[in-house]
């Protein structure tokens, strides 16, 4: 996952980009476990105008035990992976200060390798228990999860909640801010999140969503972030619109352990579905975010803001001959162009393939 500005935490398109990894869809699935139940890759990579080039390679499969209790209770277990190389112009490495320090070649390997174990019971209640272990061999975060939901009202409305803490810990640093207070960032940050969410289906055609989220981190004051979302079918034109706004509010007393000020961010996004031809669909989506700073040091009022346009196209073979077997594939391929208000641009290409067993 790439955040495009340092600066623009909320607000940047967490967005993927254009490979030089050469890794086989097929050899993946002949090494993959023959209970798997599905299996997904994709590849992709990154170049901004700021001198850094992201490459990324991307791994998930899914694997279904036999049901039990007469088939209400339904376990199953998912395992994914990326692993992704970045790269820094030299022209540009001194102005990042941590990979200069900790990567002076100008490169890392940036890994994350997670696992969760689900219960589906009677096809209405869901509880997953996961985790996963990040890093690029100097920062390292591991996280522990927990999530639930319920279909209530003849499964017209699904209620469910997440909780999860992760740590990370990282090299000890310290700088001069504005106002030359030492500031000193902590070795280990620990961050709690939870959240509810809400899920109704208002007819056949559409679906309304939303969210509310807190997080409780030891470097920030208290985050706590609203999103909703509609999702309508247009059976005329064989399409769906999908809308979405979020709202995330990070404010409180800062310290000089606190490297960024108060946060407030807003974000819109708005997207087409379109039914290109037999199993191919299309997308075309726009996202804006502004996110707006209050220094600790002067209480200077910045503001960030992006823009992200993206073009996708996805084709399903109902019947391909994968490892022997006849077995359906979906490819898809996704290019996104990403603009900041401060003289920032990134162009990124994404495709993946995945098949069922």
């Amino acid at each position: 996952m790439f955040v495009p500005s340092q600066k623009c935490r909320f607000c940047a398109a967490y967005i993927m980009g254009t490979g030089v990894f050469v890794f086989s869809f097929s050899a993946f699935v002949l090494v993959a476990p023959a209970m798997a139940h599905e299996v997904d890759q994709r590849l992709g990579g990154f170049s901004s105008a700021d001198g850094e080039s992201r490459s990324m390679a991307r791994f998930g499969g899914k694997a279904d035990a036999p049901a039990f209790a007469d088939g209400e209770i339904s376990p199953s277990i998912s395992i994914s992976g990326q692993v992704e190389r970045v790269r820094i112009d030299e022209s540009n490495l001194p102005d990042n200060k941590y990979m200069k320090e900790n990567f002076p070649e100008g490169e890392r390997l940036d890994r994350n390798f997670g696992a969760d174990g689900s219960l589906v019971v009677s096809k209405r209640t869901e509880l997953t228990i996961g985790g996963s272990v990040a890093g690029d061999g100097v920062t390292k975060t591991s996280m522990k999860r927990l999530s639930m939901g319920h279909w209530l009202l003849g499964d017209q409305l699904r209620v469910g909640f997440s909780a999860s803490t992760s740590a990370t810990r990282r090299p000890q640093d310290s700088f001069l801010d504005y106002d030359s207070a030492t500031i000193i960032l902590r070795p280990q940050v620990v961050t709690n999140v939870g959240s509810l969410s809400l899920k109704a289906i208002l007819n056949p055609t559409t679906t309304l969503s939303s969210e509310y989220t807190i997080a409780q981190s030891t470097e920030r004051p208290l985050l706590r972030a609203w999103s909703v979302g509609i999702k309508q079918f247009i059976s005329r034109w064989d399409g769906a619109v999908h809308i979405d706004a979020a709202r995330v509010i990070n404010l409180g007393d800062l310290d000089t352990n606190m490297s960024t000020g108060e946060l407030t961010g807003t974000q819109f996004g708005f997207s087409y579905l379109q039914s290109l031809w037999k199993d191919a669909q299309g997308k075309l989506s726009y996202r804006y975010a502004r996110e707006d700073e209050f220094t600790r040091a002067y209480g200077d009022h910045l503001v960030f803001g992006s823009d992200s346009y993206v073009a996708a196209v996805s084709q399903e073979f109902q019947k391909v001959r994968i490892a022997g077997e006849e077995r359906p594939l979906l490819v898809d391929l996704a290019a996104t162009r990403y603009l900041h208000n401060k003289a920032s641009s990134a162009t990124t290409i994404e495709m993946g393939a995945s098949t069922k067993f």
